[in-house]
């Protein structure tokens, strides 16, 4: 752990409150801000702290706030995935404004704007040439192609199974993603969780890795408005396991 990860954890631990990045950076005394925000993602994506919407403990301003526990303010913030809750926490209710699920074509909409703000481009539905005679028109495509994307949105089947039949096209997208050049191939999920905590998209990667190659798997969580919006690297691309044939 670097040594600002282990002061804001430590600092985090001893207070048990939940604090802004901005407050965190005043307090700690570490600048600029950005490196509070880098820190406590890093930290958050490693289920080391907590970090949602709230109210911050010194300025008592609502915002994105970081802490340790496992309630704040009544509302369920720990994303490890170890939990029956987790489903209902992180999707289809909008709990307290924490994350919800949209339809899907609303949700690749939104991924697209997410995109062009993160990553500013702009991002187009566009056809590109995957074979002789044979086009495919990906989601998301940004202006020189370097970057394409193709959005998806599972549930588990009533019975808690695996979506088998529906999984179907997200492994033909992998199959067009392996067709074209680009610098990143993303397949971008809307998660599911079942009845005991599993992660749709989890599983996914553990059945379908050897195949994904370079593809890099997101989990996208969809916050009030596109501000609170984030995502999960699932998975980041690899090198083709044909090219060691090759070497």
């Amino acid at each position: 752990m670097d040594k600002h990860s282990e002061v804001i954890k430590n600092y985090l631990d001893n207070k048990d409150k939940y604090f802004c990045d901005d407050c965190l950076s005043k307090l700690l005394s570490i600048e600029p801000r950005q490196t509070i925000n880098a820190v406590c993602n890093k930290l958050f994506r490693q289920d080391m702290i907590n970090r949602c919407k709230g109210e911050c403990s010194y300025c008592k301003k609502i915002k994105i706030v970081n802490g340790i526990g496992h309630t704040y303010n009544n509302e369920v913030v720990n994303h490890e995935v170890n939990s029956q809750n987790h489903r209902s926490n992180l999707q289809n209710t909008n709990n307290n404004g924490v994350f919800s699920r949209l339809p899907f074509d609303e949700f690749e909409n939104r991924v697209g704007l997410y995109l062009n703000r993160k990553l500013k481009d702009s991002f187009y539905e566009k056809p590109l040439i995957v074979g002789v005679n044979k086009v495919h028109k990906f989601d998301l495509v940004s202006l020189d192609n370097s970057i394409v994307a193709e959005c998806k949105s599972y549930t588990w089947t009533k019975d808690d199974n695996f979506p088998s039949a529906k999984i179907s096209t997200a492994i033909e997208a992998v199959f067009y993603l392996s067709r074209i050049i680009a610098e990143r191939k993303i397949i971008v999920f809307q998660d599911d969780f079942n009845k005991k905590g599993e992660s749709l998209v989890e599983t996914f990667i553990r059945r379908y890795d050897g195949i994904l190659d370079d593809v890099e798997v997101w989990r996208y969580l969809v916050g009030e408005s596109i501000e609170y919006d984030r995502i999960e690297i699932k998975r980041e691309g690899k090198e083709c396991w044909y090219k060691n044939l090759y070497k």
